[in-house]
């Protein structure tokens, strides 16, 4: 089993964080899988695009980057314009349905939310990663909920405000 991931969008989105719960939660809690993680983005904070490479596997990985996303989260049009020409057949597509508009005989399967919106409805704009990656997990059957608890509580380890808010919208994305 090896599963390729790219998250993508612009800075501020919070991809990198999502991309550090999803490695913590696959190897360092009940999931026993090998994990890597590599992010790119742009040097201004916020805005530029940027994307997270995650691969989960149960084999050592060799290589880190991904190549050809079998999953792909798109949360602006830049992202998902960079990556529409490499989707295959077999690509879940996740993406934002209100900041992005799939192109026409795209390739892949396409999974719109409202992430944004539903993120407002939580209170919190920068939970919309959160909630795309509990849609994530239970189309993919991709980790476990208690792990990525686990994860959310170790990276915002001290900040309880935090982990109550992304453990919501995990459960909040799980839930659709």
């Amino acid at each position: 089993m090896k599963h390729e991931i790219v998250l993508s969008g612009v800075g501020g989105q919070g991809l990198v964080s999502t991309g550090e719960i999803m490695a913590i939660a696959a190897s360092l809690y009940e999931e026993d899988l090998f994990a890597t993680m590599t992010a790119s983005y742009g040097s201004e904070t916020r805005g530029t695009f940027t994307k997270t490479d995650v691969i989960l596997s149960d084999r050592p990985i060799g290589y880190p980057n991904v190549d050809v996303p079998e999953i792909i989260l798109c949360l602006a049009q830049v992202a998902y314009d960079k990556y529409a020409p490499r989707f295959t057949d077999g690509t879940l597509v996740f993406y934002d349905s209100e900041q992005v508009t799939p192109s026409a005989g795209a390739r892949g399967t396409h999974v719109g939310h409202p992430f944004r919106s539903m993120s407002l409805e939580l209170g919190n704009l920068q939970v919309a990663n959160t909630i795309a990656l509990g849609v994530i997990m239970k189309r993919c059957a991709l980790l476990h909920r208690d792990s990525v608890v686990k994860a959310i509580e170790t990276r915002f380890e001290g900040k309880e405000t935090a982990i109550a808010l992304n453990v919501r919208a995990l459960d909040f994305g799980l839930g659709l």
